[in-house]
């Protein structure tokens, strides 16, 4: 049996699922008894965090491109000490799932599956909190370790969207897609995968931006 462990790779995170998982780290691994000697120490993580959360709900509230460019760099940052601090706790708990699960950090799922998982169902895009954003949520599937999504804001000349890059999430509801232009409509696809490999891709749904 696979000795149980937590994520160590969020650079690829969402902003939003990244700054909600941050503070629940923040808050799970200060004066945990489980881990005493956190690396690195928590005063330094503290700072870490704040410092991107902030730059984050700057940038997210229409923010210039310089202040979007310094939210990405805390970002970078924030993602090699979250590294830093996984590996640690992994070290820690030695396989105790209810260590692991202490620290705030996201668990690697047990292998369960045999096969390729299934499309997420109920994918949909919703408004989200302020003007320009949206929220991308589907069904989660059990038998996925991990999703893959994109979405488009052009067809192109045979009508079929122009995706964007492929972004990773192990979150199904926290998906927020940002800095779109109130007007246009926006596309998104889904998919899952594991460790027996990747599904294939959700319909595409659709919404226009407010």
């Amino acid at each position: 049996m696979r000795k149980a462990t937590v994520y160590i790779a969020y650079e690829k995170w969402g902003d939003h699922s990244l700054s909600t998982l941050a503070g629940r780290t923040l808050t799970s691994m200060t004066d945990n008894a489980n881990f005493p000697d956190p690396r690195p120490d928590i005063d330094e993580y503290s700072r870490l965090v704040n410092d991107y959360r902030e730059k984050h709900e700057i940038a997210s509230n229409g923010g210039s491109r310089f202040q979007k460019e310094a939210r990405d760099n805390a970002k970078i940052v924030l993602a090699g000490a979250m590294k830093e601090l996984a590996f640690y706790v992994n070290r820690i708990a030695n396989g105790n799932r209810e260590m692991l699960a202490s620290s705030g950090f996201e668990l690697v799922p047990d292998p369960r599956s045999s096969k390729v998982p299934g499309i997420p169902g109920n994918a949909r895009l919703l408004d989200g909190n302020v003007s320009g954003e949206m929220r991308f949520v589907f069904n989660a599937l059990r038998a996925a370790w991990e999703y893959e999504y994109c979405y488009a804001t052009r067809l192109g000349e045979d009508g079929t969207p122009e995706w964007e890059d492929i972004l990773l999430t192990t979150d199904s509801r926290l998906n927020y897609i940002q800095n779109l232009t109130p007007g246009e409509r926006v596309y998104a696809r889904v998919r899952a995968r594991n460790g027996k490999g990747t599904g294939d891709w959700s319909e595409a749904v659709s919404l226009i931006a407010r």
